[in-house]
């Protein structure tokens, strides 16, 4: 059997780290995907023209992200790791182009404030008329004139 003394210093230490644990953040999912970033600059190894466009936009402010999880291409694509691991396996990376209004919508609104109105009640995404590669308008990243994105929808 153990001396007083001694259930009493493991009991007290035992109390004193769950209190610490519990002063300490969760991790988030954020902080978990960290580990698969491989960074933007991996990234633009294979994709310099994405990059290009990317670091030319107001979303190069993510680069100062502390969280890799939310910082530069894998801010909206995910982490790269398994899709660099993969050759650039594009089943490995979060794609846009096939994605549910749902899951585009969602993706945005991590950084992005959203509404609910007539857009997204009709299923219009951000991505119809925003691209963070292919924009043809700097400003608003417009993939075309406000007023031929309208017209699309909106007769006059």
């Amino acid at each position: 059997m153990l001396p007083g003394r001694v259930v009493w210093f493991l009991l007290g230490s035992w109390l004193w780290a769950g209190l610490l644990a519990a002063q300490r953040p969760p991790e988030t999912a954020s902080d978990l995907d960290s580990a698969k970033c491989v960074g933007t600059e991996t990234c633009q190894t294979c994709h310099e023209e994405s990059y290009q466009s990317f670091a030319d936009s107001a979303h190069a402010r993510t680069l100062e992200n502390p969280r890799p999880a939310e910082r530069g291409c894998e801010g909206c694509h995910g982490p790269g790791a398994d899709h660099v691991n993969a050759g650039g396996d594009p089943g490995k990376i979060r794609r846009f182009a096939d994605a549910n209004p749902d899951t585009i919508r969602e993706r945005c609104a991590a950084c992005h404030a959203m509404r609910e109105d007539a857009h997204s009640r009709a299923r219009i995404t951000c991505l119809s008329c925003h691209s963070a590669h292919h924009y043809r308008e700097k400003k608003f990243l417009l993939i075309a004139s406000s007023d031929q994105l309208c017209r699309k929808c909106h007769s006059r």
